[in-house]
């Protein structure tokens, strides 16, 4: 027959004992008819007399023997067990090396007393980290080898399972980790969190002419920029000079524009900076974050920034972009302005590399503008949401550019430059 040695869901042992037996394999008697194992608590029948394991037994359906199939009943056979339960066995680790030899069950030489303490049971990891490992090898497994004992991070020294501080979620985030310098040709490898740093002075980094604002669109790596500037001196000189020409133009121009404006204004600027943007950007509820408050003008109106750091909840941008929007807050000087609001906002997204290449977005506040974001705040933070751009900027942009030389988030921080010209028709010195 086969052998049949299992555990039922409820954690049963079903069949007979499979020990290794110190006096060779017992006599047939003491074995069950069904499984072939020496019988677990062994039952005999009445029909034929043969014996089976309890558990054996019990899996036969209906009432019938299952050797001579005749109707039978069975009973406890207490003298059978007792012979049984005093045999010597081996330990179930003996081909780890244990030496013990003992009875199935009797009292003080029991297997089941010895495992209780035998060096080479397995017995579950304290850590609950699902492993079973033997009980010598219990304080080397908890040092050396469970995913989950505690260790530090070897760049940036953050505490946490070994499990989490090797995955890949936490090399992806690890700022400290050393990271290959994008840039062709430089073998470096920096922390993570200075990579924008060194590309500012890395000799492989593809920049433009330092003369692109008068119009050399050259573009090279860093470390020829300097040879760059010995060839191209006079031509340098002599767009410089076209550049200055065409600059004392627009100055001319805009005197005589500005002298002749008819509707006074006043415009205010605020720099404003975001910290912690990584933080921000993985908050799952996708909350806003509000600047503090600040006056248009001495006397004129209060605003705030209101910035979205992974986009509108629904609507453009969602999960893609920056969304930035202006909010009218109550203010000291509302009693003497001019209601609905007008004016035009300026919102910069500021290149933390050079003062150029600003990421700029304009929100105008005029008659096209849905009232309700004008008027008058009457409650604290009733601002009914802003008005602004949804999609000011993508997250991709506000990587580091070689091209143009140009990073917006550096030290996981942003800084927006706000300036507001308000403008009033029947109170301009007001505003």
């Amino acid at each position: 027959m086969i052998r049949i040695l299992t555990k039922m869901a409820t954690g049963k042992v079903f069949g007979g004992y499979a020990y290794k037996f110190v006096d060779g394999e017992p006599s047939d008697e003491l074995k069950c008819g069904i499984c072939t194992l020496v019988l677990r608590d062994p039952h005999q029948v009445t029909c034929c007399f043969n014996r089976f394991c309890k558990s054996c037994i019990d899996q036969i359906e209906g009432k019938r023997c299952p050797l001579c199939q005749k109707p039978t009943n069975c009973f406890k056979d207490g003298g059978i067990n007792r012979e049984i339960i005093a045999l010597k066995i081996h330990c179930t680790n003996s081909k780890k090396g244990c030496e013990w030899q003992g009875t199935i069950n009797e009292t003080g030489t029991s297997i089941d007393t010895h495992l209780n303490s035998c060096i080479y049971q397995p017995v579950p990891c304290t850590n609950k980290c699902g492993e079973k490992i033997s009980r010598n090898s219990l304080e080397t497994h908890l040092k050396d080898n469970c995913t989950k004992r505690t260790v530090r991070c070897q760049y940036c020294k953050q505490r946490g399972t070994h499990q989490l501080i090797t995955s890949r979620r936490h090399l992806d985030e690890c700022p400290d980790l050393p990271t290959q310098c994008s840039n062709r040709g430089c073998n470096e490898k920096i922390p993570r969190r200075s990579l924008a740093s060194h590309n500012e002075t890395c000799l492989k980094a593809i920049i433009q002419c330092e003369y692109n604002t008068v119009g050399c669109n050259k573009v090279m790596k860093r470390e020829e920029q300097e040879k760059h500037n010995e060839e191209s001196m006079k031509v340098h000189l002599k767009l410089t000079k076209e550049q200055l020409e065409s600059t004392n133009k627009q100055l001319k121009v805009a005197t005589r524009t500005i002298n002749s404006l008819q509707n006074q204004s006043i415009a205010s600027k605020e720099v404003i900076k975001i910290s912690q943007f990584a933080k921000l950007k993985r908050n799952k509820e996708n909350e806003d974050w509000y600047s503090p408050g600040f006056y248009t003008s001495p006397g004129g109106y209060k605003m705030l920034l209101r910035v979205y750091p992974n986009g509108l909840c629904t609507g453009k941008g969602t999960g893609t972009h920056i969304s930035c929007f202006m909010c009218l807050e109550i203010g000291e000087y509302d009693d003497t302005l001019e209601w609905p609001f007008r004016g035009e906002v300026t919102v910069e997204l500021l290149n933390q590399l050079g003062d150029r290449n600003h990421k700029k977005g304009i929100i105008s506040f005029d008659e096209s503008t849905p009232e309700k974001y004008r008027q008058r705040v009457r409650e604290e933070r009733s601002i009914a949401g802003g008005w602004g751009i949804a999609e000011f900027i993508s997250h991709d942009q506000l990587k580091y550019n070689p091209i143009t030389n140009c990073v917006y988030l550096k030290d996981d921080s942003l800084y927006f430059r706000v300036s507001v010209k308000a403008t009033s028709r029947t109170k301009p010195w007001l505003v």
